[in-house]
């Protein structure tokens, strides 16, 4: 049994910077754990988390939609308020992604985006990504030092997606704008939402124009790139409509932008205060493959994720009623003794084992081979063209975001 850390188990932003205590504590003596903070039950064990993510007909994906009625109880946000409006005008690009939705709209969907984003296709793609990380790292090397974060990490997925879908340089902006509007409206929702909505509306309204004009573009003129695969996808005569494009472009931007760059800057945070994986990983690239699987569970991009029960539960004792917020912690599961041995241990020789990293179910992460292959390019450059790459600062701040748990910096030095 252990003893209750001495941080706020409710306040989860306040285990950002060290979640793991928190996580063997609840683990251990409350896996499942109601959080009156959040209004929301917890699950840490991996069992737990992984049938959360496997039963879809008890645990939805669709958190989104009682989330007007639920605002409206916590801070009294009416119908007819002018908040409101702007409120139903982001919702969509919320609820109405692969992650964000049930079957069967979830199944149709899903069916159509795997004709485009295949292993294949994205396999193919490997060299773009080596070029990508190559350009990035000699925009640095004369001074023999870098922000990992902001000058590898998060530019590496965003240029990748943007690449993958030809989106014109001139039409970038709209595209990262409105995935940086994605991230803050889920970090603001709690607490000052209703003071950002009409600006954040406005910039999905603006990338709806822009891509819905790209669309009709690759429509009329069809290229070899991500855009026009799912502008033409077709299934017994089903196509993906405009406003599904849009959203699954502005969803597949923020998704593997986000995790994409946590793997690549805390899995190299962590190689680098594991000198002997380290050193282990630059003898023989080939563990590569492995060693990114272990970085998955590890590092966990993403650490939580949210369900809505469907019907009442019960899980080890604890009954969840219907219509209760359940946050599922993919930080924890993967570091579940049961399930790892020694899970506080970086080992890149562990024997496979099936980490929730990309999740489980239907839901598994579409990108799961795209965030593999940057994960595997970006530390295998870094290894062979950066041999003295070595931290600057030994304690990095991790961003106030309990969902996605990311560094704001890395400063590292190679000359």
């Amino acid at each position: 049994m252990t003893t209750e850390p001495t941080l706020e188990l409710d306040n989860l932003f306040a285990s950002v910077q060290d979640p793991y205590p928190m996580y063997t504590y609840l683990r251990e003596n409350e896996p499942v754990r109601w959080n009156p903070m959040f209004n929301c039950f917890m699950l840490s064990k991996y069992d737990d988390v992984n049938m959360a993510f496997s039963d879809h007909q008890r645990f939805s994906s669709d958190i989104w939609t009682p989330i007007p009625e639920s605002l409206g109880a916590t801070i009294g946000l009416q119908p007819e308020d002018e908040a409101s409006q702007f409120l139903k005008k982001i919702l969509p690009y919320m609820a109405e992604n692969l992650q964000g939705m049930d079957p069967p709209g979830h199944t149709r969907q899903r069916t159509l985006m795997m004709k485009t984003f295949t292993p294949r296709m994205l396999e193919a793609f490997r060299p773009t990504v080596q070029r990508i990380v190559d350009d990035l790292i000699d925009q640095h090397l004369a001074q023999g030092k870098m922000d990992l974060v902001t000058d590898l990490a998060y530019p590496l997925p965003s240029n990748v997606i943007l690449d993958l879908l030809s989106i014109p340089r001139s039409g970038r902006p709209y595209i990262k704008a409105s995935s940086e509007a994605i991230n803050e409206f889920v970090g603001t929702l709690l607490f000052n939402g209703p003071a950002v909505w009409e600006r954040l509306a406005g910039i999905f309204a603006e990338v709806n124009t822009y891509l819905k004009s790209l669309i009709a573009e690759r429509r009329a003129h069809p290229g070899d790139d991500l855009l026009t695969k799912m502008v033409h996808a077709e299934e017994n005569g089903d196509m993906l409509s405009e406003d599904e494009i849009v959203i699954a472009t502005n969803f597949l931007l923020f998704a593997g932008h986000e995790t994409t760059a946590n793997l690549i800057s805390v899995g190299t945070y962590h190689l680098l205060q594991n000198p002997e994986q380290l050193a282990q990983l630059r003898a023989d690239p080939s563990k590569m493959p492995a060693a990114v699987e272990e970085l998955l569970r590890y590092v966990s991009p993403v650490h939580t994720l949210s369900r809505r029960t469907l019907q009442e539960v019960t899980i080890r004792g604890v009954t969840i009623p219907a219509e209760s917020s359940v946050n599922i912690f993919v930080g924890s599961a993967n570091r579940d003794s049961e399930k790892f041995p020694d899970p506080e241990k970086l080992d890149i020789n562990r024997p496979p084992t099936r980490s929730l990293g990309f999740g489980y179910g239907i839901h598994y992460c579409l990108g799961a081979a795209l965030a593999r292959i940057e994960g595997q390019v970006a530390f295998e450059t870094m290894l062979r063209r950066l041999p003295n790459l070595r931290l600057t600062d030994e304690t990095p701040v991790f961003r106030p975001n309990y969902w996605l748990r990311g560094l704001l910096n890395l400063p590292v030095t190679f000359g």
